[in-house]
């Protein structure tokens, strides 16, 4: 992780010192997996989730993009633990994307592009829908992935496209055991999604 921060942050300082030739700002849509987690008997079972974020790109002449993006997760799961503690909570998570890109144009419409990024994720409340108190969240974690992009022209400026990506998260998540009791699982795992982007380039 210390490796791929640094040499994140030495991109971001050449591309500092370059003239960029285009800026883009899309948007993707996309769901969030992450497996079921079990842990000391208890079960979290993410369901229905969604990911909205806007990205800015600076590409360089040699097409490397450097790539910033914000957004925000809706999550959705169930805790268990099969005897007494079963509930349903939603959390909105805040999450920033330092990445980097390097771009190929495939004829005159078509851009295809690997990449490498960290998401940084702010925690959000968990609201309890039983007979729970809410868990307060703002805790900060980051994680590490690798994304598969592409996007094609369409009139002179407009980009329509479908992004996957695959990120490492290692994290602790914080449940009830009981209505006394709150304590943390330990989560580590391959998070995977599919976005849907559309955007401009200049």
């Amino acid at each position: 992780m210390k490796n791929s921060l640094l040499f994140l942050a030495l991109m971001c300082f050449s591309f500092m010192g370059l003239k960029a030739q285009r800026v883009a700002l899309t948007f993707n849509v996309s769901s969030f997996n992450l497996d079921r987690i079990s842990s000391a008997g208890t079960t979290i079972d993410y369901k229905g989730s969604t990911t909205l974020t806007g990205n800015l790109r600076i590409l360089s002449k040699k097409k490397w993009a450097l790539r910033l993006g914000a957004g925000v997760d809706n999550l959705q799961y169930t805790v268990s633990d099969g005897v007494n503690t079963n509930y349903s909570a939603v959390r909105q998570d805040l999450k920033g994307i330092l990445g980097v890109e390097k771009h190929f144009m495939i004829g005159n419409k078509l851009d295809l592009y690997p990449g490498l990024f960290i998401p940084v994720t702010v925690v959000g409340d968990n609201l309890i829908q039983e007979n729970y108190d809410n868990i307060v969240g703002g805790s900060v974690r980051p994680g590490m992935g690798v994304l598969l992009g592409a996007n094609i022209k369409v009139l002179k400026i407009f980009r329509v496209g479908v992004e996957f990506d695959a990120s490492y998260d290692r994290f602790k998540e914080a449940v009830w055991e009981s209505a006394q009791t709150r304590s943390f699982v330990p989560v580590a795992g391959l998070n995977h999604s599919t976005a849907f982007t559309i955007g401009v380039a200049f």
